[in-house]
């Protein structure tokens, strides 16, 4: 199960404290007997903090989430909204999330609080072909107690995930509280190890095959050709792209999956920072079908240059909302303490040598869905989708 939980907010009170008391541990060791320029002025920085603290702090505090909330300042001084920090428990869930397979019941949770203090886990996202998709659960349920504890009586947000976790073949039972009938009732589940499926497919109506990809991971390439070819097999005369709040991921997914669907040339280059230069193209081979994408305001990375380049090679109808704007891809760095460095290594470019950096990908027909759709997004049906709704219309035009 994926932590859906951000440093940024306890960053913005923490970060003194923990440059303050960090000092003292790991990477800075090496560092302090002769520092100098720009690493001198960083440890410079953190000795006075340190004394100050050391002299006068009168709380308590855990080494180790000081160090994280460091490792986490120092990617935001950066200043690149996409280079972040992982804890060592962030970083191990969101291995997790994109191997090929995991073990747990299958949903991603948010952490949320009632009117009268009290808190509860969401759930945000139903794995496919999960125990918690075969046990009935659907999108925002609200997951109330675990093993007959609150979520409250249980501890921390983590605490919580921690207790729906465990291994392969054991059961847990949660109260949850039904989305659609706000009425609770007891749930058994078995945890067990799933594949992770992230692209999904299915028929519409006048032949359009309709294909959803939530993020592109180790697998998605594989599946992408095959949800393809099941569509087409099927009759698709036109196709439906759907990356709606995907938010991006592996490159190499990203050119396997556009291959099939572009003429020979290129498909994306990056230039790192020393300037070398480097292209993934595409074979002659294509999908020769009318196409439509949709995205919105969350399709990020990947998932926008999927939509960019379909729409310079003239492909595809873009559909929906205007996207972020990433132009830099990422690389992790695993660290020793457990913990990961995401940082921005490339500057990427559309096939014909755009960045979207600022700019994103501006729809051919754009279309909002109004805030209570929004709020709902996962559990609109087809008719009340209006995105998915103009989609259909642009083909059949």
């Amino acid at each position: 199960m994926k932590k859906q939980i951000s440093l940024r907010k306890a960053l913005a009170v923490g970060v003194l404290a923990a440059f303050a008391c960090s000092l003292v541990t790991g990477l800075a060791v090496y560092h302090m007997v002769h520092p100098s320029g720009q690493l001198g002025e960083l440890y410079d920085a953190l000795k006075e903090v340190n004394a100050i603290a050391e002299q006068h702090f009168v709380g308590e505090y855990e080494t180790e989430d000081l160090i994280d909330y460091t490792l986490t300042g120092y990617a935001e001084g950066l200043g690149d909204r996409w280079t972040s920090y992982m804890t060592p428990e962030y970083y191990e869930s969101y291995q997790d999330s994109t191997a090929d397979t995991t073990v747990g019941i299958g949903v991603t949770v948010s952490y949320q609080e009632r009117e009268d203090g009290s808190h509860y886990l969401r759930v945000e996202s139903i794995a496919h072909a999960s125990p918690a998709e075969q046990a009935g659960f659907g999108y925002y349920d609200e997951i109330c107690s675990v093993n007959g504890k609150t979520i409250d009586e249980l501890g921390t947000y983590e605490d919580a995930v921690e207790a729906v976790r465990g291994d392969a073949g054991e059961a847990v039972t949660l109260g949850v509280r039904r989305y659609e009938t706000e009425k609770e009732e007891a749930i058994t589940v078995t945890r067990a190890e799933y594949d992770q499926i992230h692209v999904t497919s299915r028929m519409l109506d006048n032949n359009i095959g309709y294909i959803c990809i939530e993020r592109f991971t180790d697998q998605t390439d594989e599946q992408f050709q095959k949800a393809l070819d099941s569509v087409i097999e099927q009759g698709a005369e036109k196709l439906i792209f759907d990356l709606r709040s995907n938010p991006g991921g592996q490159l190499t997914a990203l050119v396997h999956c556009l291959d099939p669907l572009l003429p020979e040339g290129d498909i994306i280059s990056l230039k790192n920072k020393q300037g070398k230069e480097s292209k993934y193209t595409s074979d002659a081979e294509e999908v020769d079908l009318p196409m439509a994408v949709i995205v919105n305001e969350d399709s990020y990375s990947a998932a926008e240059f999927f939509a960019a380049a379909l729409q310079e090679y003239g492909k595809a109808e873009i559909v929906g909302e205007k996207t972020v704007g990433k132009g830099y891809s990422q690389q992790g760095f695993p660290l020793s303490g457990g913990g990961c460095l995401n940082l921005s290594t490339n500057c990427y470019y559309t096939p014909k040598g755009v960045s979207l950096i600022g700019k994103g990908v501006t729809p051919d027909k754009e279309v909002e869905l109004s805030e209570e759709k929004t709020e709902r997004f996962y559990v609109l049906s087809d008719k009340e989708d209006d995105q998915l709704q103009a989609a259909i219309s642009v083909l059949a035009s």
